[in-house]
């Protein structure tokens, strides 16, 4: 058989009945031609010249089964600062990555690897833990990227959030300086007007104390001496109706003993002291009682007691005076009115010459010329253009 296997190597153009033959190991018998190819084929080496022998045969190749099991390469042992350098990492972040493997691959156990690798032994870590561990390290490291990203942007959203406040700030501060700004200029504008009024005041004063008041003639052929001028309606209605008495000199806003009197006249029968409230026509009746508040519909007057204020008028003028003379005490208003007792006359406003006239002519004593110019000395006032007519 090793014959027939050393045959069966050669490469030579042999005939099947050759090789049949040489299987069943039968003596060939082969043709010059057959020879010499089965020589050359490369099965046989030359020798000495005519001699020729079998070639020696390379050595078997031994065969392993398909199906034989491959020995398991040994895995590789790590510590943790080897596995960390393996994985690409710092030795914390090999931590936290064995921490998410926990979760992500519960079927190797994480949570002892970690702690043999804290403790500083060495651990036998197999390819596929291997593969793993560098797979969790990426999910690492893109989760990391992704909150790094997600950070700066919250950082950015942030320094975007204080920039606007900082512009609404800056502008709320501009708008309030503004306002401030405007707050002083117009305080200053109206300390400016405030000098002004107060300068045109003063030299109004300083001309009005410069200024001697004078009588002025009525139609009537009286005379009349304004002190000042009308501040409201009812006080221009009473000088409008004091112009019509006839022969009696008015005297308006008179001061005395430090009380202005609203009218003080002169007529032949007598002194009438007026003072004049300014209630509306068109309100109800003003009640006076001889004693007590004057009201107005049940409420009282912002001057309680008008019947007292002109008493005190009165009084205040005859001690001022000291002159023998009647005095008529009179309360005017503006619209009508209900006066007890006989102490004072009231009325209308502009019915109050009327009133005095002939209140005061039916007085029977009589006001002298002399005495109405002395009157008119110790009130201070300037002295008449021309004597009194009437008196």
């Amino acid at each position: 058989m090793p014959a027939v296997a050393e045959i069966l190597r050669l490469r030579a153009p042999l005939s099947l009945p050759v090789l049949r033959a040489a299987l069943k190991g039968k003596r060939v018998l082969l043709t010059e031609d057959e020879l010499l190819s089965v020589l050359t084929s490369g099965g046989f080496v030359e020798g000495p010249p005519g001699q020729w022998s079998l070639a020696p045969a390379a050595p078997a190749v031994p065969v392993v089964p398909a199906s034989a099991p491959v020995p398991a390469p040994m895995p590789a042992r790590f510590n943790q600062a080897s596995l960390a350098a393996r994985a690409g990492v710092e030795g914390d972040v090999l931590l936290k990555v064995l921490d998410a493997l926990v979760t992500d691959h519960p079927e190797v156990n994480w949570g002892a690897l970690r702690d043999r690798l804290e403790s500083g032994a060495d651990v036998a870590v197999s390819d596929r833990t291997l593969g793993l561990l560098e797979e969790g390290v990426r999910r690492f490291e893109v989760a990391r990227l992704k909150a790094e990203k997600l950070a700066a942007e919250e950082r950015a959203r942030e320094a975007e959030r204080r920039r606007e406040l900082q512009q609404l700030a800056e502008s709320e501060v501009a708008m309030l300086r503004a306002e401030l700004d405007d707050e002083r200029r117009r305080a200053h504008d109206a300390a400016l007007e405030r000098d002004r009024l107060r300068q045109e005041a003063e030299k109004l004063k300083a001309l009005k104390e410069e200024e001697t008041a004078s009588w002025t003639a009525t139609a009537a052929g009286g005379w009349m001496l304004d002190l000042g001028a009308p501040e409201t309606f009812g006080e221009e209605k009473l000088r409008q109706a004091l112009g019509q008495l006839e022969s009696a000199l008015v005297v308006l806003n008179v001061p005395v003993a430090g009380r202005e009197i609203e009218a003080v006249v002169v007529h032949p029968g007598g002194v009438a002291v007026i003072e004049q409230y300014d209630i509306p026509s068109t309100a109800a009746v003003v009640s006076v009682p001889a004693g007590g508040d004057a009201e107005l519909d049940g409420r009282p007057l912002e001057v309680a007691d008008p019947r007292g204020e002109v008493l005190a008028s009165v009084k205040v003028l005859q001690k001022t005076a000291s002159l023998d003379l009647a005095y008529l005490p009179v309360v005017s208003f503006q619209g009508p009115a209900d006066a007890e007792g006989e102490d004072v006359l009231v009325c209308l406003t502009a019915e109050v010459d009327l009133a005095v006239d002939d209140m005061l002519h039916s007085q029977s004593a009589r006001v002298s010329a002399d005495d109405a110019v002395a009157l008119l000395a110790k009130l201070g006032v300037p002295e008449l253009p021309q004597p009194p007519a009437g008196f």
